[in-house]
C-alpha cells in the first residue's frame, strides 16, 4: 500500500504499511461490503418480481486510480466489478437492471477538513512521500476551480434520471468534469451496455 485518503479527517493520509488493517477494513466495509450486503438482501425479491433496478453509488475513483486514494479507489473498483458482473447475467435472465453512478467530488466540508489536517500533520507520511504530497495539496485549489465538485442534490438528480430510463446504463458519470476525467476508459463504451452484451454473448450463448 502507498497512501490513502481516509473517510475520516483524523486518519487523513497514512503511508505504505502505516495504514492500519482496521482502517482498510473499515473503508472496504463502508464502500464495498455495504453495497454487497444490500444487493444480496434485495435480490430474492427482485428475482421473484422479475423486475428491479440496483443503483450503486460508485465514483470516478472506481474507474481511475488517484494519488493518496488507493484504498478508497480499490473499494470503488470492487463496486464497479460487482455491478458490471451482475448485470452480465442477471439483467438478461431476470430483467433486473444494475447501474453504477460515478460522481467526482461532492461539495462538503470534508475535503477542506482533510486538507487542513494533512497540512498540520504532514499526513503522517515518510519523508520520501512529502514532496509528492505537497504537489497534491498545492494543486487542490486549482482542482476545485475545474468543476470537480458537485452538490449532493446534483448527483441525486442524475440518479432520478437514471431511474426513469427504460434501458438504464450500466455506468454513468454525473458531470462534464467526471466525463472528461474518465474519458480514456469510457470512450468506447460510455454506458457499459456494449461490454455487457459482449460478455453475455461470450459466456452465456
Amino acid at each position: 500500500m502507498r497512501c490513502e485518503t481516509s473517510r475520516r479527517a483524523r486518519n487523513a493520509l497514512q503511508c505504505e504499511g502505516g495504514t492500519p488493517l482496521t482502517d482498510i477494513q473499515k473503508i472496504l466495509d463502508i464502500n464495498y461490503m455495504g453495497v454487497a450486503r444490500c444487493t444480496k438482501a434485495v435480490m430474492p425479491h427482485m428475482r421473484k418480481a422479475r423486475a428491479g433496478h440496483v443503483i450503486n453509488i460508485s465514483s470516478v475513483g472506481g474507474l481511475v486510480g488517484q494519488p493518496f486514494n488507493e484504498v478508497y479507489c480499490g473499494a470503488k473498483f470492487a463496486v464497479e466489478g460487482l455491478t458490471e458482473a451482475m448485470a452480465s447475467y442477471i439483467t438478461p435472465a431476470f430483467g433486473i437492471h444494475f447501474t453504477a453512478i460515478e460522481p467526482g467530488g461532492i461539495a462538503s466540508e470534508f475535503a477542506n477538513t482533510v486538507l487542513e489536517q494533512v497540512a498540520q500533520t504532514g499526513g503522517m507520511l515518510e519523508d520520501e512521500y512529502l514532496p509528492i504530497l505537497q504537489k497534491y495539496i498545492s494543486g487542490s485549489q486549482n482542482r476545485q476551480e475545474t468543476g470537480i465538485y458537485q452538490t449532493a442534490d446534483e448527483v441525486a438528480a442524475v440518479v432520478m434520471q437514471v431511474m426513469a430510463l427504460p434501458q438504464p446504463p450500466i455506468r454513468t458519470r454525473t458531470s462534464d468534469w467526471s466525463e472528461a476525467f474518465t474519458s480514456l476508459k469510457t470512450g468506447l463504451d460510455p454506458d457499459g451496455l456494449k461490454q455487457q452484451s459482449q460478455v453475455a454473448e461470450q459466456f452465456l450463448t
